[in-house]
Protein backbone atom coordinates (compact mmCIF):
# COMPACT_ATOMS: atom_id res chain seq x y z
CA UNK A 1 0.00 0.00 0.00
CA UNK A 2 3.00 2.60 0.40
CA UNK A 3 2.88 2.93 -3.52
CA UNK A 4 -0.44 3.69 -3.57
CA UNK A 5 -0.24 6.00 -0.33
CA UNK A 6 2.24 7.85 -1.75
CA UNK A 7 0.68 8.21 -5.41
CA UNK A 8 -2.50 10.12 -3.40
CA UNK A 9 0.17 11.98 -0.79
CA UNK A 10 -1.74 9.97 2.06
CA UNK A 11 1.36 9.04 3.52
CA UNK A 12 2.56 12.60 4.55
CA UNK A 13 -0.50 12.92 6.97
CA UNK A 14 0.64 10.52 8.77
CA UNK A 15 0.12 12.08 12.50
CA UNK A 16 -1.96 15.04 10.97
CA UNK A 17 -5.71 15.51 12.80
CA UNK A 18 -8.32 15.46 10.43
CA UNK A 19 -12.03 16.93 10.51
CA UNK A 20 -14.82 14.51 11.58
CA UNK A 21 -17.27 16.03 9.13
CA UNK A 22 -14.88 16.25 5.92
CA UNK A 23 -11.70 14.76 6.61
CA UNK A 24 -9.91 17.34 5.77
CA UNK A 25 -6.54 18.17 7.08
CA UNK A 26 -6.66 20.56 10.64
CA UNK A 27 -4.21 23.10 10.21
CA UNK A 28 -2.23 25.19 13.01
CA UNK A 29 -3.09 28.33 14.25
CA UNK A 30 -0.31 31.31 13.43
CA UNK A 31 -0.43 34.27 15.58
CA UNK A 32 2.32 37.12 16.81
CA UNK A 33 3.68 37.51 13.43
CA UNK A 34 4.55 40.86 11.16
CA UNK A 35 4.03 39.81 7.74
CA UNK A 36 5.70 42.24 5.29
CA UNK A 37 7.74 42.10 1.90
CA UNK A 38 5.13 39.71 0.25
CA UNK A 39 6.69 37.49 -2.97
CA UNK A 40 4.91 35.26 -5.20
CA UNK A 41 6.00 31.85 -5.12
CA UNK A 42 6.43 32.21 -9.21
CA UNK A 43 9.42 35.07 -8.20
CA UNK A 44 10.23 33.37 -4.16
CA UNK A 45 13.54 31.73 -6.27
CA UNK A 46 14.55 34.85 -7.09
CA UNK A 47 14.06 36.81 -4.07
CA UNK A 48 17.33 37.70 -2.38
CA UNK A 49 16.10 39.02 1.21
CA UNK A 50 14.59 35.18 1.91
CA UNK A 51 14.83 35.91 5.72
CA UNK A 52 13.03 39.12 5.85
CA UNK A 53 10.26 38.13 3.31
CA UNK A 54 6.90 35.97 2.71
CA UNK A 55 5.83 34.23 0.21
CA UNK A 56 2.15 33.72 -1.31
CA UNK A 57 0.38 32.00 -3.74
CA UNK A 58 -2.00 34.52 -5.07
CA UNK A 59 -1.39 33.35 -8.83
CA UNK A 60 -2.88 31.75 -11.31
CA UNK A 61 -2.89 27.76 -10.38
CA UNK A 62 -0.45 26.60 -13.04
CA UNK A 63 1.70 28.40 -11.79
CA UNK A 64 2.46 26.57 -8.43
CA UNK A 65 0.60 23.21 -9.68
CA UNK A 66 4.25 21.98 -9.59
CA UNK A 67 4.50 22.23 -5.52
CA UNK A 68 1.70 19.84 -5.50
CA UNK A 69 2.90 17.63 -7.58
CA UNK A 70 6.40 17.50 -6.26
CA UNK A 71 6.01 19.30 -2.66
CA UNK A 72 9.96 18.30 -1.95
CA UNK A 73 11.53 20.29 -4.78
CA UNK A 74 10.41 23.50 -3.11
CA UNK A 75 9.45 23.13 0.47
CA UNK A 76 13.23 23.75 1.64
CA UNK A 77 13.47 26.75 -0.28
CA UNK A 78 10.03 27.93 0.94
CA UNK A 79 11.80 27.22 4.38
CA UNK A 80 14.34 29.96 4.06
CA UNK A 81 11.63 32.64 4.07
CA UNK A 82 10.46 34.46 6.87
CA UNK A 83 7.35 32.67 6.70
CA UNK A 84 4.61 32.42 4.24
CA UNK A 85 0.75 31.78 3.22
CA UNK A 86 -0.15 28.68 2.30
CA UNK A 87 -1.68 27.62 -1.33
CA UNK A 88 -4.67 29.47 -2.78
CA UNK A 89 -6.29 26.56 -5.37
CA UNK A 90 -9.26 28.14 -6.63
CA UNK A 91 -12.56 27.45 -6.11
CA UNK A 92 -14.72 29.63 -8.11
CA UNK A 93 -19.19 29.84 -8.12
CA UNK A 94 -19.47 27.50 -11.65
CA UNK A 95 -16.77 25.22 -10.40
CA UNK A 96 -18.11 21.51 -10.02
CA UNK A 97 -18.91 20.90 -6.56
CA UNK A 98 -16.41 18.23 -5.92
CA UNK A 99 -13.35 19.86 -7.52
CA UNK A 100 -14.33 22.47 -5.19
CA UNK A 101 -14.38 20.35 -2.15
CA UNK A 102 -11.19 18.87 -3.43
CA UNK A 103 -9.15 21.96 -4.09
CA UNK A 104 -10.25 23.10 -0.38
CA UNK A 105 -8.48 20.06 0.97
CA UNK A 106 -5.42 20.58 -1.01
CA UNK A 107 -5.01 23.86 0.25
CA UNK A 108 -5.41 22.68 3.76
CA UNK A 109 -3.08 19.51 3.23
CA UNK A 110 -0.61 22.27 1.53
CA UNK A 111 -1.01 24.57 4.85
CA UNK A 112 -0.01 21.27 6.77
CA UNK A 113 3.44 20.36 4.61
CA UNK A 114 4.41 24.47 4.45
CA UNK A 115 4.12 24.52 8.34
CA UNK A 116 6.34 21.52 8.71
CA UNK A 117 8.78 23.25 7.68
CA UNK A 118 9.17 25.22 11.10
CA UNK A 119 8.21 28.55 9.81
CA UNK A 120 4.67 30.46 10.42
CA UNK A 121 2.45 30.01 7.53
CA UNK A 122 -0.78 31.88 7.37
CA UNK A 123 -3.68 29.89 6.33
CA UNK A 124 -5.73 30.88 3.46
CA UNK A 125 -9.07 30.14 3.25
CA UNK A 126 -11.32 30.34 0.04
CA UNK A 127 -15.21 29.47 -0.23
CA UNK A 128 -17.82 29.81 -3.13
CA UNK A 129 -21.42 30.43 -1.77
CA UNK A 130 -22.94 29.78 1.37
CA UNK A 131 -23.68 26.47 1.03
CA UNK A 132 -19.70 26.22 0.91
CA UNK A 133 -19.12 27.27 4.27
CA UNK A 134 -19.16 24.13 6.05
CA UNK A 135 -16.40 22.37 3.84
CA UNK A 136 -14.52 25.28 3.15
CA UNK A 137 -14.35 26.04 7.03
CA UNK A 138 -13.69 22.97 7.99
CA UNK A 139 -9.51 22.40 9.49
CA UNK A 140 -9.25 26.28 9.07
CA UNK A 141 -8.18 27.10 13.14
CA UNK A 142 -9.62 29.26 15.33
CA UNK A 143 -8.44 32.38 16.75
CA UNK A 144 -5.64 32.62 14.08
CA UNK A 145 -4.57 34.97 11.89
CA UNK A 146 -6.24 33.74 8.37
CA UNK A 147 -5.25 35.25 4.93
CA UNK A 148 -8.23 35.65 1.97
CA UNK A 149 -8.04 37.19 -1.55
CA UNK A 150 -10.29 39.45 -3.30
CA UNK A 151 -9.23 38.88 -6.79
CA UNK A 152 -11.56 38.54 -9.19
CA UNK A 153 -14.25 39.09 -6.30
CA UNK A 154 -15.26 42.68 -6.93
CA UNK A 155 -15.68 43.19 -10.34
CA UNK A 156 -19.11 41.00 -10.81
CA UNK A 157 -21.84 41.46 -8.18
CA UNK A 158 -22.48 38.37 -7.08
CA UNK A 159 -18.85 37.60 -6.45
CA UNK A 160 -18.55 40.81 -4.74
CA UNK A 161 -21.65 39.44 -2.64
CA UNK A 162 -20.39 36.26 -2.24
CA UNK A 163 -17.03 37.42 -0.91
CA UNK A 164 -18.75 39.58 1.85
CA UNK A 165 -20.78 37.25 3.19
CA UNK A 166 -18.47 34.30 3.43
CA UNK A 167 -16.14 37.12 4.90
CA UNK A 168 -18.86 37.68 7.52
CA UNK A 169 -19.30 33.69 8.07
CA UNK A 170 -15.78 33.26 8.61
CA UNK A 171 -15.30 36.10 11.24
CA UNK A 172 -18.09 34.81 13.15
CA UNK A 173 -17.19 30.84 13.16
CA UNK A 174 -13.29 31.06 13.44
CA UNK A 175 -12.69 34.44 15.80
CA UNK A 176 -9.58 35.69 13.34
CA UNK A 177 -7.55 38.59 15.34
CA UNK A 178 -6.42 39.55 11.94
CA UNK A 179 -7.17 38.84 8.00
CA UNK A 180 -4.50 39.15 5.65
CA UNK A 181 -6.29 40.34 2.54
CA UNK A 182 -4.08 39.63 -1.20
CA UNK A 183 -5.95 42.90 -3.55
CA UNK A 184 -7.91 45.27 -3.37
CA UNK A 185 -9.82 45.79 0.33
CA UNK A 186 -11.29 49.57 0.55
CA UNK A 187 -10.62 51.54 4.03
CA UNK A 188 -14.33 51.95 4.28
CA UNK A 189 -14.76 48.44 4.30
CA UNK A 190 -12.54 47.51 7.25
CA UNK A 191 -14.74 48.08 10.21
CA UNK A 192 -18.02 46.28 8.84
CA UNK A 193 -16.55 42.73 10.01
CA UNK A 194 -14.87 43.41 13.28
CA UNK A 195 -11.46 42.28 12.89
CA UNK A 196 -8.09 43.82 11.69
CA UNK A 197 -7.29 43.70 8.22
CA UNK A 198 -3.68 44.02 6.18
CA UNK A 199 -4.17 44.52 3.01
CA UNK A 200 -1.46 43.34 0.67
CA UNK A 201 -0.70 45.12 -2.87
CA UNK A 202 -0.88 42.85 -5.49
CA UNK A 203 1.56 40.91 -7.20
CA UNK A 204 1.95 43.38 -10.16
CA UNK A 205 4.11 45.89 -8.09
CA UNK A 206 6.19 43.23 -6.77
CA UNK A 207 9.96 44.12 -7.23
CA UNK A 208 11.50 40.36 -7.88
CA UNK A 209 10.94 39.95 -10.84
CA UNK A 210 8.06 38.98 -14.09
CA UNK A 211 4.69 39.57 -13.00
CA UNK A 212 3.20 36.09 -15.19
CA UNK A 213 0.78 34.87 -12.50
Amino acid sequence: MKNLNDSFKWNRLEGVKITSDYDMPVVAPVNNVHPRNFVSFNNAKYCKDKGNSWYHFYIHDAHFERIWNDPDKYLQMLSQFEGGISTDFSLYLDMPWAQQIYNSWRNKYMAVLLQRQGKPVIPNVGWSDESSYDWAFSGIPENSILSITTQGCLKDRICKQSLFNGLHELVRRKHPPAVVVYGVFHDEWKDKFGTEFIVIPPYSREKWGDNNG
